[in-house]
């Protein structure tokens, strides 16, 4: 294998793209902070817009390799692999609201309730991406698909888990609302204790998937190899692990490290850049200004953070891996609102704003809606532009009527 072609492989883009990318993210950081000082002119900002975004989404892929090869070398499944990098392509929006939250720049609420709606936003587009997988693929077998076995026996229970908490969340907001009554709204506040629940359920997710399954996994094997009847239990696992064996060849260890730092010091540099080209627009564009101006660009850095998963989902759905594109997306709304939401809210105080409320319960109601589509074993094209109009509803909702009254 020649040079380019290694090169494309290992970090999924070509050698001229790599060149030109790197200059013109050269470029726009000497122009941003060295010519304009801070000040960038909108052209500049805009152009900060497209860096930020391919920031946010090719070392969000490296990340990914990385930790999936990295998986490998310490013996996990394909499946935890895969849990640990849908994490990783759900860094951007964490990075960018947790440099929102420490931002001296603009106001300190605006700064909490746009690094909030980034995030919510972001698990809002991921359940978009979730219906278009579904109906891409829906549409390539002729109206409905069988739903993946992962998802259907490893993630329904936190998605049940995740219903009832999010329920439980909105309820405690709208008591907290006719305590306090409509001119007391700001102190309706998501508590510590509550957001360390949520982040915690997701931990422990995790913690149950690595070390307890994985070791049921194994010796689920180790009985089939001395004969017992288990060929059912583990033909999921092991069939997964096989053609993930002979899909992806493993990398080697010094270009893992390579591409789990490259990774991780894209993403962060891609929050920040997102983040400082939003917080421009709002000191100098008019409309940011408005009521809906600060909503408008959390939407807009929640879709930009969200960017790996929207490209991971479709590209893998048009390919027929339903399973990843299905599974990112899934990952991707449960990391948001559990993991990445309630350690927002363990670092500050979450003002229960009527959107976070509403997107919270809808997010709820599409877990419920998968839920019950992962019982009847089956999607069909129907479910998924359901999914794709309750979405779009609740973003609709939040712009035209709740942004006004934050």
């Amino acid at each position: 294998m020649s040079f380019l072609k290694k090169f494309k492989h290992a970090f999924h883009i070509t050698l001229w793209e790599a060149i030109i990318a790197l200059s013109i993210i050269i470029t726009y950081f000497i122009l941003a902070k060295a010519v304009y000082a801070g000040h960038p002119p909108l052209w500049l900002t805009i152009s900060g817009f497209v860096v930020g975004t391919w920031l946010a989404f090719r070392p969000s892929e490296w990340a990914v390799s990385g930790l999936k090869s990295g998986a490998k070398y310490v013996g996990l499944s394909e499946y935890v692999a895969g849990v640990l990098s849908s994490i990783a392509s759900n860094l951007p929006e964490a990075v960018i609201a947790i440099i929102l939250l420490t931002s001296k720049t603009g106001v300190k609420a605006t700064n909490q309730l746009m690094a909030v709606v980034t995030v919510l936003s972001a698990a809002g587009f991921n359940t978009i991406i979730l219906g278009i997988a579904i109906l891409i693929a829906t549409l390539k077998k002729r109206g409905s698909i069988d739903v993946p076995d992962d998802l259907e026996k490893r993630e329904s229970p936190i998605i049940r888990w995740a219903i009832v908490a999010l329920l439980m969340t909105v309820l405690f907001g709208f008591v907290q609302y006719s305590y306090f009554g409509k001119d007391d709204l700001n102190l309706a506040q998501l508590t510590i204790p509550v957001a360390a629940m949520l982040a915690a359920s997701y931990v422990i997710y995790l913690v149950y998937l690595i070390f307890v399954k994985e070791n049921t996994n194994k010796m689920t094997k180790h009985l089939e190899d001395n004969g017992e009847e288990t060929e059912e239990l583990h033909k999921t696992d092991e069939e997964h692990t096989k053609s993930s064996s002979n899909d992806h060849a493993l990398l080697s260890k010094p270009l893992t490290f390579l591409l789990l730092i490259l990774g991780f010091v894209g993403i962060y540099f891609g929050g920040e850049t997102l983040t400082e080209s939003v917080q421009h627009l709002i000191s100098n564009v008019t409309f940011f200004s408005s009521p809906k101006g600060p909503i408008t660009a959390a939407l807009i850095l929640g879709a930009a953070g969200a960017v790996p998963e929207h490209g991971i989902a479709i590209i893998s759905a048009a390919k027929g891996e339903i399973e990843v594109g299905i599974g990112n997306a899934m990952g991707g709304i449960l990391q948001s609102t559990l993991l990445i939401f309630g350690i927002i809210g363990i670092i500050v105080s979450i003002t229960l704003h009527p959107f976070i409320l509403i997107q919270l319960g809808s997010i709820a109601g599409t877990l419920w809606f998968v839920k019950r589509c992962i019982q009847d074993g089956r999607f069909d094209t129907f479910e998924a532009i359901m999914i794709i109009l309750l979405q779009t509803l609740v973003f609709i909702i939040l712009f035209e009527d709740i942004a006004i009254l934050i």
